[in-house]
């Protein structure tokens, strides 16, 4: 069920009027960056409170972050790049190819830190 809630979600998010003048590639590259950002967030999350002694790395999130706090700083995180990408739309693809980037980074760090699921 929360799956097809979240399906549902994302459709109505990219078939909002704020998205009309985005290019397919760039609406393609923002699907790929949340759900890169939903891997590293619960990649954290599994991390904190499934496996145990793990310290976390980000600055936004306090060494041993509680799943409220996870959830904020994602939510945060997440609807921030979204304003970015809104405020500047000359730099929308950079924008979001940086956030891809980062995010490819993050999980990556995760792995590193033997942290997957």
């Amino acid at each position: 069920m929360k799956c097809l809630i979240a399906v549902l979600a994302v459709t109505l998010y990219f078939n909002s009027p704020a998205f009309g003048s985005w290019s397919t590639q760039d609406l393609v590259l923002e699907g790929v960056y949340l759900g890169l950002l939903y891997i590293d967030c619960e990649q954290t999350r599994v991390a904190i409170h499934v496996k145990g002694g793990h310290k976390e790395t980000n600055p936004l999130l306090y060494s041993h972050p509680t799943e409220t706090q996870i959830r904020d700083v994602c939510l945060s995180v997440m609807f921030s790049q979204l304003a970015v990408v809104t405020l500047f739309p000359r730099w929308r693809s950079e924008i979001i190819l940086f956030s891809v980037a980062f995010e490819i980074g993050a999980t990556h760090q995760n792995i590193a830190l033997n942290t997957t699921f």
